[in-house]
C-alpha cells in the first residue's frame, strides 16, 4: 500500500511587493510629462480645458440683483450716425456733445474706448479736444500700443492727440485666444508706450484699491431680473431733448457712475466670451472694458491654477498616485472599472464646486488625465510585478 505524496501549495509571491514605491515615482514622471511636456507638444488638449473653464464661467459666474451700479456703457450705433457720411471715424462733433452729455448728467468718470489714430472728416478735432478737457469728471481715454500694428504716421497722431487733451490712457487691447474667445485680461507690453489698461485706469480713477491682478476676467451673468448688466444707453437717447422723459431718466442714471463711451456696432469690434458657450454670441469691446472694470471696482476675481504652478504639480502627483494604487489594488477584480468611474464623476464635481464656491479653475483635464492613465499603469502593471495568485508565466496566456 503505496501513500500519496503530500502536496505543497506554491508560495504566491509578487515580484514587486511595495507598490507605493512605483507609485510615487510614476505620479511624479506623470506630473512632469502633463505638466510641461504635454501643453506644448500636444496644445489641442487646451481646447477641452478652455471649454470646460467656458462651460463653468457661463453657468456658475457672478449674477446681480439688478444692474452694476457703478459702471454704465453709453454705445454709438448706427441710428446715432445716420445723418453722417462716414461711420469711422466716429464724427469728433458728436463725440464732444456725447461727452458734454455725459459729464452734466454727474458721471464720476468718463471713459472713451475709441482710438484717435487720424483725422476725422469735418473740423471738429479742437472741439473734441476742448470737450475732454472741460470735462468736470475724470476722464481716460483709450488708445493702442505697439501690437495693433498702427503705422507710424497713427502711431505719432494719436500721441500728438493725447497729449492735447491732458488726459491719461490705457491700452484697450484684448487678449484673443487661438480660438478667438476672450477670456483673459491683456497684459502690458514689455517696455510699452502704455503700462496700464483702459480698465484699469478707469477703475481707479473711480477710487478703487487695485491688489494683485487676476489674469482671469471675471464675467456678470446677465441679472436676475433680466434687465441689462449695465445701463446702457445710445447715443440718440442721451442727446434726447429736455423735455423727453426716457432720455431725462437714462442721464439721471448715469450719476455718479463709470459711464464708458464705445462702439457698438453690429459687426465692428465684436468679440466671443466664455458666455458665448451658451448662445454663441458676441460682446462689444465696451462691454468686455466693462466687464472688466466691474470686476475691479467690485473686487471680485476668478483664480487659475496655472500650468507652471506647483500646486498643479501636486494635484496631479496626488491624483496620479492614488490612480495608481487603486488601479493596483483591483486589478483582478470587476471593481475596479466602478471605482473609476465614480472617481471621474468625483473630480468633475469636485471642479465644479470649487469654481462655484471659491472661483477657483483647475486643470479638470489634466486632472482627468492623470487618474486615467495612473489608474491604467497601475492594473497593467500590477498584473506583471504584483500578486496575481497563478504562476507569472500563465500570466501571457490567460
Amino acid at each position: 500500500m503505496s501513500s500519496n505524496p503530500q502536496v505543497v501549495p506554491r508560495r504566491r509571491t509578487a515580484l514587486f511587493p511595495r507598490p507605493m514605491l512605483l507609485a510615487v515615482l510614476f505620479a511624479i514622471l506623470l506630473s512632469m510629462l502633463l505638466a510641461d511636456l504635454l501643453p506644448r507638444y500636444a496644445p489641442g488638449l487646451l481646447r477641452f480645458e478652455h471649454a470646460m473653464a467656458d462651460w463653468r464661467t457661463g453657468v456658475f459666474s457672478d449674477r446681480l440683483p439688478s444692474q452694476h451700479p457703478r459702471v454704465a456703457v453709453v454705445g454709438i450705433n448706427d441710428q446715432a450716425l445716420s445723418e453722417f457720411k462716414t461711420r469711422i471715424p466716429i464724427d469728433r462733433g458728436l463725440l464732444a456733445k456725447i461727452i458734454e452729455a455725459v459729464d452734466a448728467a454727474g458721471a464720476k468718470v468718463i471713459g472713451i474706448d475709441i482710438l484717435f489714430t487720424r483725422l476725422a472728416p469735418g473740423d471738429h478735432e479742437q472741439e473734441l479736444i476742448e470737450a475732454i478737457r472741460r470735462a468736470k469728471a475724470k476722464v481716460v481715454l483709450g488708445a493702442g500700443d505697439e501690437r495693433i500694428g498702427l503705422t507710424p504716421q497713427e502711431a505719432e497722431f494719436q500721441k500728438a492727440f493725447l497729449a492735447q487733451t491732458g488726459r491719461p490712457a490705457g491700452y484697450v487691447n484684448l487678449a484673443t485666444e487661438r480660438d478667438w474667445v476672450v477670456r483673459f485680461k491683456a497684459q502690458a507690453a514689455e517696455n510699452g508706450a502704455f503700462q496700464k489698461s483702459f480698465a484699469e485706469l478707469l477703475a481707479e480713477s473711480a477710487g478703487a484699491n487695485l491688489g494683485k491682478e487676476r489674469r482671469r476676467i471675471a464675467w456678470l451673468l446677465t441679472p436676475s431680473d433680466d434687465s441689462d448688466t449695465f445701463q446702457t444707453v445710445t447715443a440718440g437717447t442721451l442727446l434726447g431733448g429736455a423735455d423727453d422723459p426716457i432720455a431725462r431718466a437714462a442721464r439721471a442714471g448715469l450719476k455718479d457712475k463709470v459711464v464708458i463711451i464705445g462702439g457698438l456696432f453690429p459687426d465692428i469690434d465684436q468679440h466671443l466670451t466664455p458666455l458665448s458657450a451658451q448662445d454663441n454670441g458676441r460682446m462689444p469691446g465696451a462691454m468686455i472694458h466693462a466687464n472688466i472694470a466691474a470686476e475691479l471696482l467690485d473686487g471680485r476675481s476668478i483664480v487659475q491654477v496655472e500650468g507652471d504652478s506647483w500646486v498643479l504639480r501636486l494635484e496631479l502627483v496626488v491624483l496620479a498616485g492614488l490612480g495608481f494604487l487603486i488601479g493596483w489594488r483591483y486589478r483582478l477584480r470587476r471593481q475596479g472599472l466602478l471605482l473609476g468611474s465614480i472617481a471621474t464623476a468625483a473630480i468633475v464635481a469636485l471642479d465644479t464646486l470649487v469654481f462655484w464656491q471659491f472661483r477657483i479653475i483647475l486643470p479638470i483635464v489634466l486632472a482627468l488625465l492623470a487618474w486615467f492613465l495612473g489608474e491604467f499603469s497601475g492594473v497593467n502593471i500590477g498584473r506583471w510585478l504584483g500578486h496575481s495568485g497563478y504562476d507569472r508565466k500563465a500570466w501571457f496566456f490567460r
